[in-house]
């Protein structure tokens, strides 16, 4: 059976879930240079948990820092992070999130159970998806990880942004031409975007919940392995779900190995 012939639903199920996945992947790039280093930081669904404008509540819990603009913010960290290590953390997100793309399309390519396949295709071409279009809207964008890098480097930022965007744009084609026909590539995708828009918006929403309750020092919103609490719950929750997919794929033999 051809792996390509999931039902649309099926998809847009899988991207809701993966979603999730593609956004903890990007961040457990930043998390894993921090936490070795023993910063102890906290994160939320989206971001290493900072403050803005306003001092937090308590600012022995966090970090002073200043953007290249100028601006004065606050990271939720023990102690400050070295030169180096910040570089380090800023290129780790972006590099995780290539990671996973290859990670996926590899179990779409190489890995014999079709339930394993589309979840590794839906994986990569999420991924691949949204960091294209975060590259290609962002040439000239005066944020996010590459901006800090570059400005901490001296460099301009399209010397970051063009090799990562080409990357992640070639992946996202190598995935959808996989796909075959173009009827399933259009099947795909519209499932993908839908299944996008619930996720992405639960995302949204909840960090900013997440700052302000690590912000007041809500007991049920501080870290654990460097997640908020709630964070990693869901998080946990997700994977578990998409285990329980997959055992239900294979042992009803919905979607049988080749």
């Amino acid at each position: 059976m051809d792996f390509r012939k999931a039902g649309f639903w099926q998809v847009v199920l899988l991207a809701i879930l993966l979603n999730f996945v593609v956004q903890s992947i990007h961040e457990a790039g930043h998390w894993l240079v921090l936490e070795t280093m023993g910063r102890n930081p906290v994160w939320g669904f989206n971001q290493l948990l900072q403050v803005w404008d306003q001092p937090p509540l308590h600012p022995e819990d966090w970090v002073t820092t200043i953007s290249p603009a100028g601006e004065k913010g606050w990271l939720h960290l023990s102690s400050a992070m070295g030169k180096y290590e910040y570089r380090i953390m800023l290129i780790a997100g972006p590099l995780a999130s290539l990671f996973g793309v290859i990670l996926g399309l590899s179990l779409a390519r190489g890995n014999r159970k079709l339930p394993t396949k589309q979840i590794g295709l839906v994986m990569a071409l999420i991924a691949s998806l949204i960091m294209s279009q975060y590259y290609i809207r962002g040439l000239h964008r005066m944020g996010g990880d590459e901006y800090f890098l570059a400005a901490d480097i001296g460099m301009p930022k399209y010397i970051i942004d063009i090799p990562l965007g080409l990357a992640f744009i070639i992946s996202f084609v190598f995935g959808v031409k996989s796909l075959g026909d173009w009827r399933t590539r259009i099947k795909w995708l519209g499932a993908i975007i839908i299944g996008s828009v619930p996720s992405g918006l639960f995302i949204m929403n909840a960090n900013p919940i997440v700052l302000a309750q690590v912000n007041q020092r809500n007991p049920l919103f501080q870290p654990l392995l460097g997640w908020s609490l709630p964070v990693l719950i869901i998080n946990l929750i997700i994977i578990m779900c998409l285990w329980i997919w997959w055992k239900v794929a294979n042992n009803k033999k919905l979607l049988p190995a080749q």
